[in-house]
């Protein structure tokens, strides 16, 4: 089974679509939605849909200590989160998790969609192959949502660093899960998810707050990012 975990705050825009989209999947899964003190309606929405499991936030550390909160209430082998903002795409979504369960993998990405709503259209998302060696140089080779891992490899890298991060902590933990030779990681060719950007959304509201949180990852150099598509190129 797979723990998807939608931490929320004031989403009632878009939380119903979140919840269908992932309703729909054909695999064995939970979802567990952590609110974060939402006054918009929000909780009013996910209590009409009664497999959804609703916690509420038990402190105040931002969306990944919220994500931590659910992933220590997942019951399934693997676990992701997917932000209320953004949905899986149920076959892609299927397909990823079956993959990554039959070739026993720690750690499984693919393909996603960019939706830009101000804009009225889709960009698909291309994963990139040599995963483990971009992430190590801090590049970010895939959408969020369409990555999912083992529980057992969360708890192994030491879960997220939410006291640090509060904008991205999905790339630290990432960072850290490729330095980590032991855990498997897995490219599943399919597009798992649409991942929304808009100009209202948590991450462009805090442009600055990101730059700050560069400093804390484990290679932030600029440097290191260009060195890093040369050798690519030299690969292809």
């Amino acid at each position: 089974m797979i723990s998807i975990i939608t931490p929320v705050l004031n989403g009632s825009k878009f939380i119903a679509d979140n919840i269908e989209s992932i309703q729909k999947l054909t695999i064995p899964y939970e979802h567990i939605i952590v609110d974060g003190g939402s006054t918009d309606g929000t909780l009013d929405i996910i209590k009409k849909y009664s497999h959804v499991k609703l916690l509420i936030q038990t402190e105040n550390n931002g969306m990944y200590g919220a994500i931590h909160q659910g992933f220590m209430q997942a019951k399934g082998k693997y676990i992701t989160w997917v932000n209320s903002d953004d949905a899986v795409i149920p076959e892609g979504y299927s397909k990823l998790y079956s993959s990554a369960q039959n070739k026993n993998a720690d750690f499984a990405y693919s393909h996603g969609i960019h939706h830009f709503v101000e804009k009225y259209y889709y960009k698909k998302h291309y994963a990139r192959y040599f995963v483990r060696y971009l992430l190590k140089y801090g590049v970010f080779p895939f959408v969020q949502p369409s990555v999912i891992f083992t529980l057992s490899a969360y708890k192994k890298i030491g879960s997220f660093n939410y006291k640090k991060f509060r904008l991205i902590g999905d790339r630290d933990l990432f960072q850290r899960m490729a330095y980590d030779n032991s855990l498997k990681f897995l490219f599943v060719p399919v597009f798992s998810s649409i991942f929304l950007r808009y100009e209202n959304s948590l991450l462009y509201r805090n442009l600055e707050q990101r730059k700050l949180e560069y400093k804390y990852c484990i290679s932030s150099d600029v440097k290191f990012y260009h060195r890093a598509i040369f050798h690519l190129s030299q690969l292809v």
